[in-house]
C-alpha cells in the first residue's frame, strides 16, 4: 500500500511537470481517500494559466502544490480529517496567483507562500473548521496581495506575513473559540490594511507594520490596523512605524487588555472597550498624533496614553466606578482631554516641555463622587481646567504648575467635603483673570467650589501672579498664600455661615482683596508682610470677623 501512494506521488508531479514544459493552461486534479497519503504537484516555467486540485480524505495526509515562474495560476487543497498538512508554494513572478486550501478537522496545518519576485494582486485564503489548527501565509513582494485566514475553533493559530508588497490588505478571522492566536506582520508595505476579528475568550491578537527595516526609509504612510475582539480575558497589540497611521482596537468584554504603540508623524489611535476590568496603552512617538480611548459599562477600568512630541491630542472617556486614567505628554502645543463618570474615579495629566506661546492644555471633567483629579504642567503658558460636575461630593482636585505665565482654573459643584489644591510656581500666572478661559463660574474664575465643607487651597511663589477662589455654601475655607511682588489675590464667600477665609502674602506692591456676603459667622484674616502692599475687605452679614497685619 505504501508503494503505490509513492507510485501516485511521482506520478502526479512527473505529469503536472511535464505539463508546465510544454504549454499553457495544464491542469490537475488529484483526490485521495485514507490515510497517511502523500502527494505532491509541480507547476513551473514560463507558462500561465496554470490550475491544481487536491482532495484529501483521512488523518496524517500531505499535500503540496508548487507552482513557479507561471502566471494567472490557481492552486486549492482540500482536506477532511485531523493531523493533516496542506502546502502551496507560488514563486517567481507568480502575477496574480490565487491559492486556497480548506481543512476540516482538529490539528492540521495550512501554509502558503507567495514570494520571489511575484507580480501584483496575488491572493492566499485559508479556511478551517477545527480545533488546534495552524495557519501560514507569506507574500513577499507582491504589491496589492490579499491574503485571508478563516478559523472556527479553539486554540488555533494564524500567522500572515506581508513583506515588500504594498497596498497589501491582510484578514484573519478567529470565530467560536478561545485561547487563539493571531499575528499580522507588514513590513516594508506602505499603505497597507490589517484586519483582524477574535471571538470567544483568552484570544491574543498582535498586529505589527513597520516599513523602515531593512534600510528602507520611507516610512509606513498611510497604514491601517483594526483589531476587533469579542470575549473575555483577551490580549490585543498593534505595532506602527511611519507617518499617517491609523489604529483601531475594539474590545468587548471584561479583563480585555490592548496595546498600541506608534512611532512617527500624524498617526492616530482609537481604542474603544465595553466591560469591567480592561486595560488600554497607547504609546505614540512623533507629532500630530491623535490618541482617543473610551471605556464604558463596568468598574476597574485603566487607561493609559504616552505621547511624545508637539501638537499631540489626547482624549479618554470612561463611564463607570473606579477607573484610572494616566495622560503623560512630553513636549508643547499639546491637548489632553480627560472625561469620567460614575464614582471612585481617578485622573492624572502630566504634560511637560511647553515654551512661552506654545504652551499644553489639560482638560479633566468629572461627574461623580469619590473622584480625584490632578494636572501637574511644566513649562510656560500650559493652561489647566478641571471641573467636577453638579453634586458631587468628597472630590479632590491638584494642580500643580511650574513655569510662567500659566493658567489654572478648578471647580467643585453643588457637592460637600471636596477639595481643590493649585500650586503654581514662576511669574506671571493665574488661577483666573485670563480672557477666554471658564469653568462652572464664567469667565476669568479660577478656585470655585459650591456646597458644605469644602477647601479651597492656592499657593503662588513668584512675581506678578494673580488668584481668585469663590467658596460658596456652609462652612467653606478659602487659603491663598503668595510670596513674591505685584501679586494679586481676590477670595469670596457667598450664601453661607461658618466660611474662613485666609490670605497671606510675603512681599511689595501685593494686592488682597475679599468679599464675604453671607449670613453666619464669617471670619477674614489678611496677613501681608513687607511694603507697599494694600489689602481690601467687604463683609455683609452677622457675626463676621476681619483681621489685617500689614508690614514686618
Amino acid at each position: 500500500m505504501k508503494h503505490s501512494k509513492l507510485a501516485l506521488l511521482v506520478s502526479a508531479a512527473l505529469l503536472a511537470s511535464a505539463g508546465a514544459h510544454a504549454s499553457d493552461e495544464n491542469i490537475t486534479n488529484v483526490n485521495q481517500s485514507g490515510d497517511e497519503n502523500i502527494v505532491v504537484v509541480t507547476q513551473q516555467v514560463a507558462s500561465m494559466q496554470n490550475e491544481a486540485t487536491v482532495g484529501q480524505t483521512g488523518d496524517r495526509n500531505e499535500a503540496t502544490v508548487i507552482q513557479s515562474d507561471t502566471s494567472l495560476t490557481k492552486a486549492f487543497i482540500t482536506q477532511l480529517g485531523d493531523d493533516n498538512k496542506g502546502t502551496i508554494l507560488q514563486h517567481d513572478a507568480t502575477e496574480s496567483a490565487t491559492a486556497t486550501i480548506n481543512s476540516t478537522g482538529d490539528e492540521n496545518q495550512a501554509t502558503i507562500e507567495q514570494q520571489f519576485n511575484n507580480g501584483a494582486n496575488a491572493a492566499a485564503v485559508v479556511m478551517q473548521n477545527g480545533s488546534l489548527n495552524v495557519a501560514d501565509i507569506l507574500q513577499d513582494n507582491g504589491d496589492a496581495a490579499n491574503s485571508t485566514i478563516n478559523q472556527n475553533g479553539d486554540g488555533d493559530t494564524a500567522t500572515i506575513r506581508n513583506h515588500w508588497s504594498d497596498f497589501a490588505d491582510a484578514t484573519i478571522t478567529q470565530n467560536m473559540g478561545g485561547a487563539n492566536n493571531a499575528y499580522i506582520n507588514q513590513e516594508s508595505s506602505d499603505a497597507a490594511s490589517a484586519t483582524m476579528i477574535q471571538t470567544g475568550a483568552g484570544n491574543d491578537g498582535d498586529i505589527e507594520q513597520n516599513t523602515q527595516n531593512y534600510g528602507y526609509s520611507a516610512g509606513a504612510d498611510d497604514t491601517v490596523a483594526t483589531l476587533t475582539q469579542v470575549g473575555d480575558g483577551n490580549r490585543g497589540d498593534i505595532y506602527q512605524s511611519g507617518a499617517s497611521s491609523d489604529a483601531d482596537v475594539n474590545q468587548q468584554g471584561s479583563f480585555n487588555q490592548a496595546d498600541v504603540l506608534q512611532t512617527g508623524d500624524d498617526n492616530m489611535a482609537d481604542v474603544d472597550q465595553m466591560g469591567g476590568s480592561d486595560t488600554a496603552y497607547v504609546d505614540q512617538s512623533g507629532q500630530d498624533g491623535m490618541a482617543t480611548v473610551m471605556q464604558s459599562g463596568n468598574t476597574f477600568n485603566s487607561a493609559t496614553i504616552m505621547q511624545g512630541g508637539v501638537s499631540n491630542e489626547a482624549t479618554v472617556n470612561q463611564n463607570g466606578t473606579s477607573n484610572v486614567s494616566l495622560v503623560t505628554q512630553s513636549d508643547f502645543d499639546n491637548i489632553a482631554n480627560v472625561d469620567q463618570t460614575s464614582v471612585g474615579n481617578n485622573s492624572t495629566v502630566t504634560q511637560s516641555g511647553s515654551a512661552a506661546g506654545m504652551g499644553n492644555l489639560a482638560t479633566v471633567m468629572q461627574d461623580g463622587n469619590g473622584d480625584s483629579a490632578s494636572v501637574v504642567q511644566t513649562g510656560s503658558s500650559n493652561i489647566a481646567a478641571v471641573e467636577q460636575d453638579f453634586n458631587s461630593h468628597d472630590n479632590d482636585v491638584f494642580v500643580y504648575q511650574t513655569g510662567n505665565d500659566n493658567y489654572a482654573g478648578a471647580s467643585t459643584e453643588q457637592g460637600g467635603d471636596s477639595t481643590v489644591t493649585i500650586n503654581q510656581a514662576g511669574n506671571g500666572n493665574y488661577v483666573g483673570n485670563l480672557s477666554g478661559a471658564s469653568n462652572y463660574y464664567g469667565a476669568n474664575v479660577g478656585a470655585g467650589t459650591f456646597g458644605a465643607e469644602n477647601v479651597i487651597t492656592i499657593d503662588q511663589i513668584g512675581d506678578n501672579n494673580n488668584a481668585y477662589a469663590d467658596s460658596s455654601d456652609f462652612s467653606s475655607t478659602v487659603d491663598i498664600d503668595q510670596n513674591g511682588t505685584e501679586n494679586t489675590a481676590i477670595a469670596e464667600s457667598w450664601l453661607g455661615s461658618d466660611n474662613d477665609i485666609m490670605i497671606s502674602q510675603t512681599g511689595t506692591l501685593n494686592n488682597a482683596d475679599v468679599f464675604v456676603n453671607g449670613a453666619g459667622s464669617n471670619m477674614v484674616s489678611i496677613t501681608q508682610t513687607d511694603a507697599s502692599n494694600t489689602a481690601n475687605v467687604t463683609s455683609i452679614g452677622y457675626g463676621n470677623s476681619v483681621t489685617v497685619v500689614q508690614g514686618m
